[in-house]
């Protein structure tokens, strides 16, 4: 009697590593679709961590607490940057002054650095400035919103869909996120 031998042939083989490539091609670009839209949300996130911080450091030291656009992050100490470029990160910091830039007698709380070069914040101006009661004094960073708060829309350019999403900072300090450009 003859034994068979169990296993795959070789044209078996080719068709199944053929229907392989062609589901990896078919899924790559839904992939990177989705890892874009993940870093617009982490992007979202930052900018909200950043600003609900500042607002509760300022209630906890009650001192003023502003936070600012960053120059450059790997500087030693890092200093507030360009007024309308936050693309190198988020400054939280004491703000004993009236200039929303970091002297000697302010402390740095937390920087948040953004390595990422496809996240954008548009906005007209560089820092807002919360109070001990949590309300906003100073709003250079005003966009669309004008004398209502301040916006800061934020785009990522390596998501497929639309992930533009504005941030609100009220007068009153309550920040908000919503997926719509500012308006």
């Amino acid at each position: 009697m003859k034994s068979r031998q169990s296993g795959l042939t070789l044209v078996e083989l080719m068709v199944t590593l053929a229907v392989a490539i062609i589901l990896l091609a078919v899924g790559m670009p839904l992939f990177t679709g989705v890892v874009g839209s993940n870093r617009a949300t982490t992007q979202a996130n930052t900018f909200l961590a950043a600003f609900k911080l500042a607002r509760s450091e300022a209630v906890k030291r009650a001192t003023e607490v502003s936070v600012c656009s960053v120059a450059d992050p790997a500087a030693s100490p890092v200093n507030c940057g360009n007024q309308n470029d936050w693309a190198n990160g988020i400054l939280v910091f004491t703000d004993g002054g009236t200039s929303g830039t970091v002297d000697g007698a302010d402390v740095r709380i937390r920087v948040f650095a953004n390595d990422d070069a496809a996240a954008n914040a548009t906005t007209t101006g560089g820092f807002v400035r919360f109070q001990a009661q949590g309300e906003v004094s100073d709003m250079t960073a005003n966009g669309a919103c004008g004398a209502s708060g301040t916006c800061i829309q934020l785009d990522h350019t390596d998501s497929t869909a639309s992930q533009t999403r504005c941030m609100h900072v009220m007068p009153s300090g309550q920040v908000r996120l919503e997926r719509a450009a500012c308006s």
